[in-house]
């Protein structure tokens, strides 16, 4: 673990607790990027929390096919098996500890959800969306896909804990995965007593997410479903008195507005109403 000499602590600014609503095909899940005092941390626009949940036979869902555009998408799996398929010809199953990061730019259309056993008998369903922003100018660039197995993401090792880095920069430790905004995302995984400290200097905006268990931090214990975003800082320390599956993402401010429409997101509503009339006219492809 890298060694941090004369740095500060960052301090948390506020404390938000996650909404639930349904996403996909109907399953539950706790929004807690935006949120009515912040439309983004740093180049994150969205975070959703599926799960944990258990599904008894026949009644796992997931999201049928839909579109995207003018953003990238991270989905980070905890538990159970995920299967990806989008309308480049891409099909893949997502394994616990792996992450699927797709790039929509001017328009892709995906389908994703629990695999074919799951929704047949049944089993546990665990796990993170985001989605980044991509900066003006770049937002019709061409979709990509890219499937990041859990060998490939870099830990840091604490006291009885760990933290995957998944994208950004923790000290000299780099992530798997870069974009527009200087995105970090970092998974924690505490045992009960556990401790951990993270240099997070990079990221100009940050926010903790707790998943599961409880993030203890310097004055304050952060709740499953509650995000506490930080001040200007360079450290981020962490304990546990029990089991704990924490989120910590952030990078640079966003460059433009941001107008939303369902899954589109753009600057202008003129970029909006384009978008609108690619996806029906067939232009962002459709899943063979």
């Amino acid at each position: 673990m890298t060694t941090l000499t004369q740095t500060r602590e960052r301090s948390i600014t506020s404390t938000h607790t996650a909404f639930r609503t349904l996403e996909g095909d109907g399953f539950d899940v706790r929004r807690a990027i935006p949120a009515k005092a912040y439309e983004a941390v740093g180049p994150f626009i969205f975070l959703d929390h599926f799960g944990p949940i258990d599904f008894l036979p026949g009644e796992a869902k997931g999201a049928s096919a839909h579109p995207h555009a003018g953003i990238e998408t991270l989905t980070l799996l905890l538990e159970g098996r995920s299967i990806h398929k989008d309308s480049l010809g891409n099909t893949s199953v997502m394994q616990p500890g792996e992450v699927q990061w797709m790039r929509a730019g001017r328009g892709i259309v995906h389908d994703e959800g629990p695999d074919a056993e799951i929704r047949r008998t049944g089993g546990r369903n665990h796990g993170i969306q985001l989605w980044l922003n991509m900066p003006k100018g770049k937002k019709h660039d061409d979709p990509a896909y890219r499937h990041v197995l859990a060998s490939d993401i870099p830990l840091i090792e604490g006291d009885k804990a760990q933290a995957r880095i998944i994208a950004g920069h923790v000290g000299d430790v780099a992530g798997p995965l870069d974009s527009h905004g200087n995105p970090v995302v970092i998974h924690a995984s505490l045992k009960a007593g556990g401790s951990l400290t993270l240099d997070t200097h990079t990221a100009q905006e940050l926010a903790l997410y707790t998943m599961t268990g409880a993030a203890i931090l310097p004055g304050q214990t952060v709740e499953p479903g509650d995000l506490v975003r930080f001040g200007a800082g360079d450290t981020v320390s962490l304990q546990a008195d029990q089991d704990s599956e924490i989120l910590i993402v952030g990078g640079d401010p966003l460059d433009a507005p941001i107008v939303r429409h369902g899954p589109f997101v753009m600057n202008t509503i003129d970029e909006m109403e384009r978008t609108v009339r690619d996806y029906y006219a067939g232009r962002m492809g459709q899943i063979i």
